[in-house]
């Protein structure tokens, strides 16, 4: 029996290796969500392509996430050190550690797209390094 080759319409499968770094304490665990374009980064909820709950070790965590489609994306993550699932804020500004991909420079507002996508492709990396304001 001969196989079909793949097809052109499917992309090939990528990985993507997660380090986030800069964790100021083991407690909770840190949260990442994978974006795809245009599912309103950096809170694309229920449209992300994956999510991830990670332990802290050594001040830092890390993943592999496999079977990817090849593509363009952006990662957001946190540091939900009382692990209750959100980011706490007040009056809006995070009192949790919290980053994204290509680590965006500090503004007073959430990163653009434009600012944290990465191309994954192949074996593709990524190292975030968490921003704490309070």
């Amino acid at each position: 029996m001969l196989l079909a080759p793949p097809s052109a319409a499917q992309p090939a499968a990528a990985s993507l290796d997660i380090t986030i770094t800069g964790i100021k304490s083991a407690k909770g665990v840190i949260r990442l969500a994978l974006c795809p374009p245009q599912t309103g980064f950096p809170d694309c909820k229920d449209k992300a392509v994956r999510t991830a709950s990670l332990p802290i070790e050594n001040g830092k965590a890390q993943t592999v996430l496999t079977g990817l489609p090849t593509g363009t994306y952006a990662l957001s993550v946190f540091h939900d050190a009382n692990a209750n699932g959100k980011l706490d804020t007040f009056v809006g500004i995070p009192k949790e550690g919290y980053g994204f991909s290509r680590n965006p420079p500090f503004r007073p507002r959430a990163p653009k797209w434009e600012e944290a996508e990465i191309q994954v492709s192949g074996e593709a990396g990524a190292v975030i390094t968490l921003r704490y304001i309070l």
